[in-house]
């Protein structure tokens, strides 16, 4: 007798802890979903992880205040509005908003008082969370409205309903869709600065003719020449656009083009060097060991049959 009433305690505090944990306080939330996990050695090793992930739409306004968290937040704006605080800064949010920060730094967010907001978020961490952040905030601020926001809005959703359970599999899909987020926000972003760049379009046919041409002899003047831009102002909104210079694309595409007749033609290095636009094989050598780590010669051996 003790024991099933003991059993039927734990089965009660169970359910209680589960509704606390998922709620937020009723006096000023409309609805509210909270999903908090733990990960496991693998997940935390090799994988993106769940952190916590939750949504939530508020009756007045509320304030979330953090710093030095080991985490990476993404949060959508579905509706309402409010403000975000990250590094000494005051970000306006409105329906269709995102933001993404990394919670190290300190920050706070605040819904609006006459019109409070409904959230969906992840807090996560792991993998290369660093490196894709790093990449982000050097090409946006941390507050946008992205044009994939229904995309992102959905894998949110995804995420948050996957999570409500927890073992390998589930890690491993959480994994999955946080790339899938984090892509989708690069891609937007990329997208958008790409719009954005007032030079956009002439640097889109400078990079068409050097697909073409990237076998023939690359000359900064020649190019300068064809398309009526200073040298100086084609290197740098060349690389403003793309991350790259001129001749780094020019010799990627070459290496590109090598390891194709390295691996599926009988040339000889002379020949692969003359097709590609390196002209000898010492030189195409240097650069295929520059960018690969190997020679092209040990590059064939490694890929043959």
């Amino acid at each position: 007798m003790l024991l099933k009433t003991g059993i039927i305690l734990l089965e009660r505090n169970a359910n209680s802890l589960k509704n606390y944990f998922d709620k937020f306080p009723d006096s000023y939330v409309e609805s509210s979903r909270r999903v908090i996990q733990t990960p496991s050695a693998f997940a935390r090793s090799a994988l993106f992880y769940v952190q916590e992930t939750g949504y939530l739409k508020l009756k007045e306004s509320h304030l979330a205040r953090r710093k030095n968290l080991e985490s990476y937040l993404v949060v959508l704006v579905l509706s309402g509005s409010g403000t975000l605080m990250y590094q000494n800064l005051i970000y306006p949010l409105e329906k269709g908003s995102c933001f993404f920060i990394d919670c190290m730094e300190p920050y706070f967010h605040q819904s609006s008082s006459s019109d409070p907001w409904e959230l969906i978020w992840v807090h996560f961490h792991g993998s290369s969370s660093r490196e894709y952040y790093r990449y982000f905030s050097a090409k946006s601020a941390p507050v946008l409205k992205p044009q994939s926001f229904p995309e992102l809005q959905e894998t949110l959703e995804r995420l948050l309903e996957v999570n409500t359970d927890s073992d390998l599999s589930v890690e491993i899909f959480s994994s999955r869709l946080i790339v899938e987020l984090l892509s989708l926000l690069l891609l937007d972003i990329t997208k958008s600065q790409t719009e954005k760049h007032p030079g956009h379009q002439k640097m889109a046919q400078v990079r068409q003719y050097l697909n073409e041409h990237y076998t023939e002899k690359f000359s900064l003047d020649a190019l300068s020449e064809e398309f009526f831009i200073s040298k100086f102002h084609l290197s740098r909104e060349f690389r403003a656009l793309y991350g790259i210079t001129l001749n780094q694309y020019v010799i990627a595409r070459r290496i590109t083009l090598a390891k194709k007749l390295l691996r599926f033609s009988d040339y000889t290095l002379e020949e692969i060097a003359e097709s590609c636009g390196f002209y000898d094989a010492s030189y195409l050598n240097r650069q295929f060991k520059k960018s690969e780590g190997i020679r092209a010669s040990d590059f064939r051996k490694k890929w043959i049959n």
